[in-house]
């Protein structure tokens, strides 16, 4: 997650600023994490460490200068009048003197040159100096223009024109995402949608933004969908462009983390235009293409295509036609768990060897990616892998395809006869998925076959000699299929010679991350920390294939599907169920009440202008300190508070209570006090109320 710091001078106006971080939070999500700094409050010699930095006012870049180790990533941040605030403006009679009125002249200032660079130009616009209200210059005009700083217009006032606050112009939002290299779906979205909520006069932020987006889409859509990798570096060899392709042969899932220089050969490197060139990375044979882009007679940069050097040779025997090509390798297995790594290593070695492979797991698990991984690193490779699925085809049709027949045979068989499956798999691999569903009349021709290595075609008496390496699957228990007599002992010894079963994904969830990376390419960056936090939760029931399956949905709609969002719903309701269940608590001492357990999880929030939602709390029934006590109170000032107001004493003593801890007012007046010089919270009058701090949000995070 990337991190920006909202740099201000002093914290005089935390409403507003608070206000400023809500805007950017609902247009970048939970993709960055944004926190206000009060340079006033820090030290002279301390240094601010984040990814990016807003500025609030020019007179803040000289005090920067020491504070930043990377002064390019520090933005202006300018403020707009959002579109309300522009039709309110528009219905002032021409010529009125309107007082505006913000927490300072400068602002005030700041925002009537906003105003006059959107065009609004038939009032006349006094910016309000406070320390000029006694001189009586503001007494003649009768209309107060303010963002959200009504408690600051001159009494004699008689109408008040609130705009709320002002927020972040589109074109500072929009540095900002291309400052932070941020593109994902959501984000897109959310700005295209901001656009049409902000007023500017920069209208041209709005059409490059537009323009852009457009270009790179239709980009995308072309060469991402491309079996070739394509990748576009400047003259001194820095990524630019990767498409998805490109970014799965290297391993990463963003043209940032590609390191070209160390994947490819220096000669590569150096020369100006490589044609035809055999290279390897990551354990795979690529056809490497490099061309030299020139603007005039100045070099600007190459542009690189790397094809799978499989999809270019030559097939023997046909088998490309004929479909009876293994196209997975172990290089291809994507994963990260132990009990993966051990299978792969099983398999190996097993390739090795000419012997029956019984491959056993749930379905989904990516039975037939090992039985064509271990054809392809066996001696086999060259010749045919033909895979048949037992269970699509029925008994007369199924026994027709394994063992041919005869011309004549039966009605329909063709005239010349056809051989089978196992002829044509002759010194390959035939691989018999779904093996645990043939009928006992196929089963004992087939332990027959494995048995003699022979086969004889339906309507035929003539025996025919094959040499053929089997690989079966199942996802069925074939013990107990035994049991019940329908599967037969003897063909479940001959096949379970060399076993390897595949764990199914909820045991391996170590995989997930690395397997949504490759499904998704570059579009794994638009995932939040939220939904890869849901998909770890789910125990995805369709294994590999589920997951792949949410990738495409996830690629097309740029959301997760339904039943994954809605998990953390129905698991709460069902831990609620069981805290009112267990539920028996009447009332202990304060010491020893009820306190939520913080989780630390970040809101998701469904729209731009959506206040902060609370953070989630998992209700456990546990005795605490006094110490766990405060981290409570702390946890509820912060649900409950909100830009324009804080939460009262009052109301905090009410919330505790209809959670069971029974708290006096004088013992929160304690915890308040002490919160509050540990510099957690700010306590004020009135409608300020009680307001967590951003170090007391940051120790709540901890």
């Amino acid at each position: 997650m990337k991190t920006v710091a909202i740099v201000y001078k002093t914290s005089s106006n935390m409403n507003a600023m608070n206000f400023v971080k809500s805007n950017l939070e609902g247009i970048f999500e939970d993709f960055v994490r944004f926190y206000n700094v009060h340079l006033e409050e820090y030290p002279e010699n301390s240094v601010l460490h984040a990814d990016a930095y807003l500025v609030s006012g020019d007179d803040l870049y000289e005090q920067l200068k020491e504070r930043v180790d990377n002064f390019s990533m520090v933005v202006k941040m300018e403020r707009s009048p959002n579109v309300r605030a522009l039709k309110s403006i528009s219905e002032i009679p021409s010529g009125t003197k309107v007082l505006l009125v913000n927490d300072s002249y400068d602002t005030a200032l700041s925002t009537a040159y906003s105003f006059y660079e959107m065009g609004v130009s038939h009032i006349n616009f006094v910016p309000f100096d406070n320390s000029l209200d006694h001189t009586g210059i503001y007494d003649d005009i009768t209309i107060a223009v303010t963002p959200n700083e009504p408690e600051l217009v001159p009494e004699h006032i008689s109408e008040v024109i609130d705009i709320g606050y002002r927020v972040v112009s589109f074109d500072t939002v929009v540095k900002l995402k291309q400052l932070l290299d941020l593109e994902a779906e959501r984000i897109n979205r959310n700005i295209f949608r901001y656009l049409h909520t902000v007023v500017e006069s920069a209208t041209s932020f709005y059409s490059n933004f537009i323009y852009d987006y457009l270009k790179s889409e239709m980009i995308k859509r072309i060469v991402d969908g491309s079996a070739i990798g394509t990748i576009l570096v400047d003259a001194l060899f820095e990524p630019v462009y990767a498409n998805a392709k490109a970014c799965s042969i290297f391993g990463v899932s963003d043209k940032t983390e590609l390191n070209l220089s160390d994947n490819l050969p220096p000669d590569i490197i150096s020369s100006p235009d490589v044609s035809g060139a055999k290279v390897t990375i990551n354990l795979n044979n690529y056809i490497l293409n490099k061309y030299t882009i020139t603007l005039m007679d100045e070099k600007a940069g190459y542009y690189m295509t790397l094809q799978d050097e499989r999809d270019t040779a030559p097939l023997s025997h046909s088998l490309k036609e004929k479909g009876y090509v293994a196209n997975y390798q172990f290089s291809d297995i994507i994963y990260r768990a132990s009990c993966m790594e051990k299978v792969i290593s099983t398999a190996k070695r097993i390739a090795g060897t000419d012997l029956t492979v019984l491959i056993r797991g749930e379905s989904g698990t990516g039975k037939e990616m090992i039985a064509q991984s271990i054809h392809n690193y066996s001696d086999r490779s060259t010749f045919p892998f033909v895979a048949v699925n037992c269970a699509a085809l029925p008994e007369t049709l199924l026994e027709s395809e394994l063992f041919g027949y005869e011309a004549g045979s039966f009605t329909g068989a063709r005239s010349k006869g056809k051989a089978g499956l196992f002829e044509q798999a002759h010194r390959g691999t035939i691989f018999l998925d779904e093996i645990g569903d043939i009928s006992p009349k196929l089963q004992s021709r087939l332990l027959r076959t494995i048995q003699e290595m022979q086969v004889m075609r339906i309507g035929s008496d003539k025996v025919i000699n094959i040499d053929v390496r089997i690989i079966a699957a199942t996802n069925k228990n074939l013990e107990a299929e035994i049991a019940k007599g329908s599967f037969r002992s003897d063909l479940f010894f001959r096949l379970n010679v060399l076993p390897i079963s595949v764990p199914p994904l909820r045991e391996r969830k170590e995989d997930i991350p690395a397997l949504l990376k490759s499904f998704l390419g570059p579009d794994y960056k638009n995932v939040s920390p939220h939904e890869k936090t849901l998909m770890m939760k789910y125990d995805w029931p369709g294994n590999v294939r589920e997951l792949r399956n949410t990738a495409v949905y996830y690629k097309s709609l740029s959301e997760l599907p339904e039943y994954l969002v809605n998990i953390e719903n129905a698991r709460s309701e069902q831990e609620q169920t069981e805290t009112q269940k267990q539920d028996s608590y009447s009332g202990q001492a304060a010491s020893h009440a009820e306190i939520p357990s913080y989780t630390g999880e970040v809101p998701v929030r469904s729209g731009i202008f959506n206040p902060p939602e609370p953070k989630r709390y998992t209700i456990r029934r546990l005795s605490f300190t006094e110490d766990e006590l405060k981290q409570k109170v702390l946890s509820l000032i912060y649900d409950n508070s909100a830009p324009a107001h804080g939460v009262g004493r009052t109301v905090l003593v009410q919330i505790l209570k209809s959670s069971g801890v029974n708290i006096s007012d004088g013992k929160l007046r304690e915890i308040l006090s002490a919160l509050s010089s540990d510099g957690l919270i700010q306590i004020g009058r009135g409608r300020f109320g009680t307001r967590i701090t951003e170090m007391g949000i940051d120790r709540l995070k901890r």
